[in-house]
């Protein structure tokens, strides 16, 4: 029993529990800022939905120990979106609750940190 729960509980919190692909134009694009708790936390996200999946970034937040600003993914969305191009998309990271207060779906995938996650662009999809 010990061992069923244990690959279950591997299962569940793995990243691949939470991956999520897709191909096509980005139909949606919202761009989000939510605190993060107590002090100088913050955040905000852009959520897009491609082929009816929604997907996150984190487009910048801070802590008390740091600064991270993601410019290069926010800007290639931003381009896909205006001019309607075709991406591919591979995320992994679960879609946490700072990603469900711009009223998106309560489900989706974040690309953030985990191998194999990526965004697309090509004129040959």
């Amino acid at each position: 029993m010990k061992k069923i729960l244990l690959l279950l509980s591997l299962v569940l919190t793995s990243p691949l529990s939470y991956a999520q692909e897709a191909t096509g134009t980005i139909d949606e694009l919202r761009v989000c800022g939510y605190n993060g708790g107590s002090g100088a936390r913050w955040a905000r996200v852009v959520q897009f939905k491609v082929a009816g999946k929604w997907f996150g970034i984190y487009a910048d937040y801070m802590t008390h120990a740091h600064d991270n600003d993601n410019n290069l993914m926010v800007s290639m969305l931003m381009m896909a979106y205006s001019q309607q191009q075709v991406v591919q998309i591979n995320a992994t990271d679960s879609w946490n609750s700072g990603f469900s207060k711009c009223g998106t779906s309560s489900s989706g995938a974040v690309l953030h940190d985990n191998p194999g996650d990526y965004i697309r662009l090509s004129t040959s999809l």
